[in-house]
């Protein structure tokens, strides 16, 4: 918890007093640019406040996630290459590119802050209620909870090599 609460002030003071190049500017050892990597955290922010609402609200519901499940066909995925959800194609669709990412760090940290008051409610029996995930089985809201430290770690990682790219 420690580590998905301090993540929105992370983020601001990783692009605090950036310039619009520095977030804006081309990165391709990185693959994103600072401005893809927030909008992505902002929108995956929002998706996992949907998952954990799915996981309390239904008892253990196949949830989606990144990528191709084992068996595409069961959820309905007819189209060539379909995944379930895919980020890449999010920051083409959603325009990533054209964001403010200081906005996109405010609606990060919105977002995020709504997650933590949902997770603080949680009773003990209640962050042990799991979902199905594609690949990897059965995780719980504490599982799904870890997965989002994770995530939160590699792209702050990822935005400071980014920035320190961009500063040099």
């Amino acid at each position: 918890m420690a580590c998905i609460e301090r993540t929105p002030d992370e983020v601001r003071a990783l692009i605090a007093g950036c310039s619009e190049d520095e977030l804006r500017g081309s990165s391709p050892a990185e693959g994103w640019r600072a401005v893809e990597v927030i909008s992505h955290m902002r929108d995956i922010e929002e998706f996992n406040l949907v998952r954990f609402r799915m996981i309390l609200r239904m008892i253990d519901p196949s949830v989606p996630a990144a990528g191709a499940p084992e068996d595409p066909l069961a959820w309905g995925l007819i189209e060539d290459g379909a995944w379930l959800f895919d980020p890449e194609r999010w920051a083409t669709d959603r325009q990533y590119r054209r964001d403010d990412p200081h906005e996109s760090a405010e609606a990060f940290a919105r977002l995020r802050a709504q997650s933590l008051a949902f997770l603080e409610r949680l009773s003990d029996a209640q962050w042990g209620r799991g979902s199905i995930h594609p690949r990897f089985g059965r995780l719980t809201i504490e599982d799904w909870t870890a997965v989002l430290a994770w995530h939160d770690e590699n792209h702050i990682a990822q935005l400071s090599r980014i920035l320190s790219h961009a500063e040099g």
